[in-house]
């Protein structure tokens, strides 16, 4: 791929949620990758996978209906600071393309709790002629429907 083609595939996000609970049940949540992934609407065949997770996304974006497998890791954490960076790795083999993300999750505050997610997101191949524009409001349904089940399982622990 280009270097036109994969600047025009990159999408960077920014998200707030905040959670009324204490810092420490939502940092446990966002750290439990299994518990966390299947939170993202979509989601099925969700695994441990080492120190990660895979599993399978199911999102429609524009016309197209993707089936990302793939897998989650984190990559770093810092409690104390409420930091962590997670690199998620997925594709779709029936349209071919990926898409490989960097996401930087801060967590502040207490009960409130804020959770920043800030994701450098690569779409490589078919997927990434989809446009950011279609990328980002997908990106923004799917994490609306994860705050609320994050808000959700949270308030159950």
């Amino acid at each position: 791929m280009d270097r036109a083609r994969a600047a025009r595939g990159r999408v960077k996000l920014e998200h707030r949620v905040t959670v009324d609970a204490p810092r420490a049940k939502v940092w446990a949540v966002l750290m439990d990758l299994p518990v966390a992934a299947r939170c993202v609407p979509g989601t099925h065949e969700v695994a441990a996978d080492g120190g990660g997770v895979r599993g399978t996304l199911d999102v429609r974006v524009g016309p197209v209906k993707l089936a990302l497998g793939g897998t989650v890791a984190i990559e770093s954490r810092d409690e104390a600071a409420g930091t962590a960076r997670l690199r998620a790795d997925a594709e779709d083999r029936r349209i071919g393309g990926a898409v490989r993300a960097l996401v930087d999750l801060s967590v502040t505050g207490d009960a409130p709790t804020e959770l920043r997610i800030a994701s450098d997101v690569a779409v490589l191949g078919r997927i990434g002629e989809l446009g950011q524009a279609l990328i980002a409001r997908q990106a923004d349904k799917v994490l609306a429907g994860f705050a609320e089940c994050l808000r959700a399982t949270v308030a159950a622990r």
